[in-house]
């Protein structure tokens, strides 16, 4: 007999457990006419010994209405409609998940790519303020003026990072295989910052005209001795060919003229200041921002300012207008 009644119970507990479980973590409509959803704990309701029709009135039904009522909900003793205060949780999200069928909206965002010398002296410092400010994410892909503006075109940002003139930045472009139509490209200036020359500690020649550094460029003067240095063949280090830091060195300092042919190209600007720090002949042009003053010795010479700003297609969408304005103030600093 007492094998047959725990065999009843084990039965019923198994119904009741199927029942609850046949619902278990689903989004379950509540008060009546689906004005919200909560996420069902079928197991946790039979661990309890609750039936369905515990707190459901035919439940079955095609209304499918819950005994509770929505206004009942806001009264402070609805809980006891369908717990007894004894095997319930007086917190009712211990029981009842909340169910967001709308989660937040993600904020807009802003894609950036191109000069690594933007990112250095404006975006980085920056960023932070700007997004709280604007309430628009920026996403930043830092490279180089020249993949930047193939990137712009290729559709991959919504602004390339320029840290030079938009013909020099098209030039640097151009060098990174852009082949695409360059109408319709404008550029914003949010700031300006300073290109610098850089020298080993050791060497004596602290100052040049840009007369001497053009020279020094193009191969026109080949030893440190010709400037008042030691007897010491120069090794010219350039920013990538990409780069808009080169190409405005050659422009505004080189007239345009060529490279010598022995200069080397690094990947990345940085790289300018570590290789000079490494060779006691060196020299290279670079942003003041990536030069380390206990590695290397900066060239006194005519100052050199440039641009920093933002290149687009047309004209820029409203958040990214919204963006610039806050990056054009916070330069401005």
């Amino acid at each position: 007999m007492r094998k047959t009644i725990a065999t009843i119970c084990a039965l019923a507990l198994a119904l009741t457990a199927g029942v609850a479980c046949a619902t278990h973590d689903k989004a379950l409509l509540y008060g009546g006419a689906g004005q919200g959803k909560v996420i069902f704990d079928g197991r946790l309701h039979a661990s309890k010994g609750m039936l369905c029709n515990d707190c459901h009135g035919a439940l079955f039904s095609t209304a499918k209405k819950a005994l509770i009522t929505m206004d009942d909900h806001e009264k402070p003793v609805a809980c006891f409609a369908c717990h007894n205060g004894t095997r319930a949780f007086n917190d009712c999200e211990l029981c009842h998940r909340k169910f967001d069928t709308k989660p937040a909206a993600a904020p807009p965002q802003v894609k950036l790519c191109g000069a690594a010398s933007v990112v250095t002296d404006l975006v980085a410092p920056n960023k932070d303020a700007v997004e709280k400010e604007t309430g628009v994410k920026l996403v930043v892909d830092k490279s180089n003026a020249g993949k930047g503006m193939v990137d712009l075109l290729d559709g991959k940002c919504d602004a390339a990072m320029a840290s030079a003139s938009l013909d020099a930045t098209i030039g640097a472009g151009k060098s990174a295989g852009l082949s695409k139509p360059t109408d319709g490209l404008q550029m914003d200036i949010l700031a300006k910052s300073e290109v610098v020359f850089v020298v080993h500690p050791l060497n004596p020649v602290k100052r040049l005209t840009w007369e001497q550094i053009r020279d020094i460029h193009t191969g026109k003067i080949v030893n440190w001795k010709e400037v008042g240095g030691k007897d010491l063949p120069i090794t010219v280090y350039t920013d990538a060919k990409a780069s808009a830091t080169r190409g405005l060195i050659k422009q505004v300092v080189m007239g345009n003229a060529e490279y010598v042919d022995k200069a080397k190209a690094v990947d990345f600007v940085k790289q300018v200041n570590d290789r000079v720090a490494a060779d006691p002949s060196g020299i290279g042009g670079l942003g003041r921002g990536f030069v380390n003053p206990t590695e290397t010795a900066v060239v006194e010479t005519k100052k050199i300012e440039r641009p920093l700003g933002l290149i687009t297609v047309g004209k820029p969408s409203a958040d990214l207008q919204k963006v610039m304005e806050s990056f054009r103030k916070l330069g401005a600093k």
